[in-house]
């Protein structure tokens, strides 16, 4: 009797702990959209949409450190500096609406290949995966955290300085 209880006690304390994440995910919604623009203007050296929608804020975060809002667009604009032709020949984006179980939380994802020529040795970087996450409260960017491998990126600056 005492393993029949013992195996329904665990039982039903897996069952509870493991609650689905479910939620809704598009890609042509506002959300979507304004990423779409902020990484447009990223790729004109136009920091507008950045402005716009990130909160003053907000918690950013660049491979694990954390920037504010200002020094991620200084950085950002600094990338043109660098190179020329920047762009993300395949990107996506999408946006998830959590429900409930997750504090109905807004997170939009961008996925993509970062590409750019270095204006310094006329030499087009082998494109980069990105992988960016946004939340979203109040229709403002609250917190991001931008993935990729810095090393072309790093030897630009160093080769800058230089």
């Amino acid at each position: 009797m005492k393993k029949v209880f013992l195996l329904l006690l665990l039982a039903s304390s897996f069952y509870s702990l493991a609650q689905e994440i479910t939620g809704t995910t598009r890609t042509s919604d506002k959300y979507s959209e304004a990423i779409r623009q902020i990484n447009k203007g990223y790729f004109e050296n136009d920091f507008s949409a950045f402005n716009k929608f990130i909160s003053n804020d907000a918690t950013l975060s660049i491979n694990g450190e954390n920037y504010n809002k200002i020094q991620v667009r200084e950085g950002f604009s600094m990338h043109h500096k660098l190179y020329k032709n920047i762009n993300m020949p395949m990107n996506f984006v999408e946006t998830t609406f959590y429900d409930e179980n997750n504090n109905n939380q807004v997170w939009s994802h961008l996925w993509g290949w970062w590409k750019g020529t270095s204006k310094r040795t006329g030499e087009t970087d082998t494109p980069n995966p990105v992988n960016v996450s946004f939340k979203w409260v109040d229709g403002k960017i609250v917190s991001a955290s931008w993935i990729f491998d810095p090393t072309r990126l790093n030897e630009e600056i160093a080769a800058s300085q230089k």
